[in-house]
């Protein structure tokens, strides 16, 4: 938890200090959705809000809010497994390619998940060959990092739009991708 807090204080006084002294590079607000992959057999639909700032000319912070929503029969035809989560994102993204018209961005992040999921789990008895699928829900807290690849193309000085693909692991392997529009102040 100490680690956790450190970071979120580091990303914070980072992006402040980065306001105080850039006033030629604007924050922007980003709103995007996508299609995500849990794990293998469940699949489902992601939006989230970011404000990311610029820290220099090649580096950038963001700190965003998702909420995914998945499902599927991972195991079997008889249990709709399901995972929904909101998770907040603190990312900090390299900008190894830029021009007036597009940014290429690479990064990392770390998150912090709030889920509930429905997994089945099998259960043999008496000696049964076949299994019994029994369902069980859970829901927790837990944070992990997460890795992302962006292409942004800018549409006017203000307006842009782009897509995302993330993989993050927090309470397990979930991939999303898909388009954003920003909005720069």
């Amino acid at each position: 938890m100490k680690k956790s807090i450190a970071i979120i204080i580091l990303a914070i006084v980072a992006m402040s200090a980065s306001a105080q002294f850039s006033e030629t590079i604007p924050g922007s607000l980003r709103l995007g959705a996508g299609y995500v992959k849990d794990f293998p057999g469940m699949g489902g639909f992601g939006v989230y809000t970011e404000y990311t700032m610029p820290m220099s000319d090649w580096l950038e912070g963001g700190i965003g809010l998702k909420r995914i929503s998945t499902k599927g029969n991972p195991r079997t035809q008889s249990v709709t497994e399901f995972t929904k989560a909101t998770t907040l994102d603190f990312n900090l993204l390299l900008i190894p390619a830029r021009s007036e018209d597009f940014a290429l961005k690479i990064g990392a992040g770390y998150s912090f998940s709030f889920y509930k999921i429905k997994r089945s789990f099998p259960v043999y008895e008496n000696g049964n060959k076949e299994a019994q699928w029994i369902p069980q829900e859970s829901k927790g807290r837990v944070s992990g990092i997460s890795l992302l690849g962006e292409f942004e193309y800018f549409v006017r000085e203000d307006i842009s739009a782009g897509m995302r693909l993330s993989l993050s692991k927090a309470y397990s392997n979930v991939l999303m991708a898909g388009p954003f529009v920003a909005i720069r102040f």
